[in-house]
């Protein structure tokens, strides 16, 4: 009972910073005249990707053993994973819950120009991560992970330059209610305690799942893969949740697109020049698995010039497989 109550603390702590985050960044962009685009691939992405980010970080390099480390690089690749499935799926659920109340449409009205460039991105950084992982030359694995380093920097370049300028009416800054254009600083302090609150609430969700793990006697590759990055992509689910029920699914699906790409980019190439890089098999089959699903998306985005929400429901259908799997392995 103690687990759980701390569980849901912690829910109800990530979703208060999501709350004031998914509104700061919106006046911060509106601040930096960038676009729907920019502020859900760059800023959003970047903001709530800190928990997978210092989880991993933390677990590599400060781990005292194998198993440790073991999960710092599975929650790498779990992350990009868990976003390019379990995250689509929630994803296509809150849109057809919100259409069904009648508060937005069925159809997904995100920028495809977005979408598509996002998902080229982390097909061929997460396939570079699997290339690296199968090298077995020190010297080609570093490569990558600078060339996985600067291929960032090129995107975030390209977002930044080929957005539009922002737009659309956005509810008032929480921090400064009583203005219709709020400071930046008030902006500032605003995000800092969201992304506090996200972190903090993030880092004791994981701590009470990995109590709960141990007490399930759940292995740590199964909690590595599955587990870790469950807890650490709330922030982008929570946040995609919150835009598409304002009907702003640049803004939504950007936030996960670009998380995507953040995640596949940055990630890996802390786990390369950290460690040996040599995933395992389970490891290698989560990879496979997010590239299938991101290589739909972009397929069906080529085709039918958008997602559709009955097709990101079915990126559930890679997560299950893969979950059992995993069990099946550990049992």
């Amino acid at each position: 009972m103690a687990t759980v109550a701390l569980l849901l603390a912690a829910m109800a702590v990530i979703l208060a910073g999501c709350k004031l985050f998914t509104n700061g960044i919106e006046w911060l962009g509106r601040h930096l005249k960038l676009g729907d685009g920019s502020v859900g691939s760059i800023l959003a992405a970047m903001g709530t990707a800190l928990p997978e980010t210092i989880v991993p970080i933390i677990a590599i390099a400060l781990g005292a053993t194998e198993e440790t480390r073991s999960i710092g690089v599975g929650a790498i690749v779990g992350s990009s994973f868990m976003l390019a499935t379990l995250a689509l799926f929630v994803t296509g659920l809150a849109v057809a819950a919100f259409s069904r109340r009648g508060r937005r449409s069925f159809g997904v009205k995100a920028d495809p120009a977005v979408l598509t460039r996002d998902l080229r991105f982390f097909i061929v950084a997460y396939g570079t991560t699997v290339v690296a992982a199968l090298s077995n030359r020190r010297e080609l694995q570093l490569a990558l992970a600078v060339a996985l380093l600067g291929g960032y920097v090129v995107y975030v370049f390209l977002a930044l330059t080929g957005d539009d300028d922002a737009h659309g009416s956005l509810r008032r800054l929480y921090f400064q209610p009583q203005f219709d254009t709020p400071s930046i600083a008030a902006t500032a302090a605003q995000m800092l305690v969201a992304l506090a609150l996200i972190v903090v609430g993030a880092r004791v969700f994981v701590d009470g799942i990995a109590d709960a793990a141990r007490a399930l006697a759940v292995p740590a590759l199964v909690f590595s893969l599955l587990v870790t990055p469950l807890a650490t992509e709330l922030p982008e689910k929570v946040n995609c949740v919150l835009w598409l029920r304002q009907g702003k699914d640049t803004l939504a699906l950007g936030n996960i697109t670009g998380a995507m790409v953040y995640q596949a980019c940055v990630l890996p190439a802390i786990g390369i020049l950290l460690t040996p890089w040599i995933l395992t098999t389970p490891a290698l089959v989560a990879a496979s698995l997010g590239l299938i699903s991101a290589g739909a998306a972009y397929i069906q985005i080529r085709v039918r010039g958008n997602l559709h929400y009955r097709h990101l429901i079915g990126m559930g259908l890679l997560y299950l497989g893969f979950a059992g799997y995993a069990i099946g392995l550990a049992a």
